[in-house]
């Protein structure tokens, strides 16, 4: 081409995808460009894939924000050989050179597949993206309970109940019973307490009724009774998807095993992981290049010798949300390889940072264990404590000698205090027993400004001459 690149896909195909329109080039063997615009509907889309296929095209690179893509590139992966690219965004728009129309856009995105500059997106495979809709459909409804007990738990400090205050969980069988009693009567007795509270609540009886003592005004208790039975039904539904969601993981079941032997993830952050990555990892040349997908790799940014930034970036929220909760479990296991890194690293780094390559830590896991088929080791966990125990024992007993020897310092400190005074307390006796002394204490001495005695006796010479 004229810009001296070597064409290595010919023919190519560039999209320009929005929401209503589809704008496509196409760049022959001959190099000629044919360009063409499709509407988004249905039939529309079978029409660019024939167009396509009638330039004899199987290299396709598109570009498209939001979720607009994926019913092309469905359409398009079904073909046998046909090669489809969803264009890395952030390197596309790093190479210049093109005037910003869509026609334009769609020209430069052909010449840009033509010639393989641009990195393609992840896609995961099409048997997991079923299942990624039902776990963030999941995760949505999730978080849709949590706004819920939000707005209760809002709602009761505004009328100065602080159930919260005495029981740890609201939503747990004891606290929705006070809360559909207190929703239906207006207010709750010690009797009541007794009679719905559970076995194994802690709390008392009396600092519960003194918690939610009152009444609770009409309108409060409506709007209380339309957040419990929404409450209700988002239970229902998260159970309901859950029993999906499994479902149609069965088929990945050893996939899934491996990743819940991590410590700090379980069977449904297995899942969610599964959905997200897939099982076969080799669009990732490294484990590096996965933890840089999800966002959990450190920025590299120096100029002149200095780091100016090195924070995360903004990438699938899904899977860097989901290593992170599940990093906050890890690190509360006892004697694991994980837990004792971040108890070395946390007051070095911060927490929030620690926590971050935590779950960075579990996502090189689950790549090298899903590409060896290998569960956890936990034998690696026994001698990692060993080592992090010799570790500790140094610095511990330094800090022991530290406080001994400060004991010991004090100890001669107040023993020689002590020696000293006894010491000099004969000389004080044999002070206060001087005939000087005595005599000098028993006089009792004049207030008052002192007399120059100088100038006095110059006085009387002066009148007796």
């Amino acid at each position: 081409m004229e810009d001296g690149f070597k064409a290595i896909n010919l023919p190519s195909c560039g999209l320009d995808i929005h929401k209503d329109i589809i704008e496509a080039t196409v760049i022959d063997a001959e190099g000629k460009q044919h360009y063409k615009t499709f509407d988004t509907m249905r039939n529309s889309l079978y029409a660019l894939r024939d167009w396509i296929l009638s330039k004899k095209c199987f290299a396709v690179l598109m570009e498209s924000t939001g979720v607009y893509w994926i019913p092309i590139y469905e359409i398009l992966e079904e073909v046998n050989g046909m090669d489809v690219g969803l264009g890395n965004s952030s390197h596309m728009k790093n190479v210049p050179g093109r005037p910003k129309t869509d026609k334009e856009d769609s020209r430069w995105i052909a010449r840009l597949c033509m010639m393989g500059l641009i990195l393609k997106n992840f896609v995961v495979g099409r048997e997991f993206r079923g299942l990624r809709e039902i776990t963030r459909y999941h995760k949505k409804l999730v978080q849709e309970r949590a706004r819920i007990l939000n707005r209760i738990e809002k709602l009761l400090q505004l009328n100065g109940f602080k159930l919260s205050s005495v029981i740890s969980k609201i939503d747990g069988v004891s606290g929705l019973r006070f809360l559909k009693k207190l929703q239906t009567q207006g207010f709750v007795t010690v009797q009541d307490v007794n009679q719905l509270r559970a076995h194994n609540l802690c709390a008392k009886s009396e600092d519960i009724e003194r918690a939610i003592n009152g009444n609770l005004k009409l309108i409060s208790r409506l709007l209380l009774g339309k957040m419990l039975s929404r409450l209700e039904t988002l239970d229902k539904e998260i159970a309901e998807i859950y029993d999906l969601m499994v479902e149609h993981s069965k088929n990945h079941a050893s996939a899934i095993s491996i990743i819940d032997s991590i410590p700090g993830l379980a069977e449904l952050s297995a899942i969610y992981m599964i959905a997200e990555i897939g099982t076969d990892l080799s669009s990732f040349k490294s484990a590096n290049h996965l933890t840089a997908w999800a966002g959990l790799a450190p920025k590299i940014k120096e100029s002149a010798g200095k780091q100016k930034s090195s924070k995360t970036k903004k990438a699938n929220v899904y899977v860097k949300s989901i290593l992170v909760e599940c990093a906050w479990g890890a690190v509360r296991t006892r004697n694991t390889r994980l837990s004792n890194w971040y108890w070395r690293n946390k007051n070095r780094l911060g927490e929030k940072t620690a926590i971050t390559a935590v779950a960075r830590k579990l996502l090189v896991y689950i790549y090298a264990m899903l590409n060896s088929g290998e569960l956890y080791n936990d034998s690696l966990d026994v001698a990692d404590t060993e080592i992090y125990k010799a570790q500790k024992l140094p610095s511990a007993r330094k800090t022991v000698e530290h406080h001994t020897n400060n004991s010991n310092a004090k100890k001669q400190c107040a023993n020689k205090t002590k020696s000293d005074l006894v010491n000099a307390l004969p000389a004080a006796q044999a002070y206060q027993n001087s005939p000087n002394i005595a005599a000098s204490e028993a006089t009792p001495r004049k207030r008052g400004r002192p007399r120059k005695k100088k100038d006095t006796d110059d006085l009387a010479a002066n009148l007796t001459a």
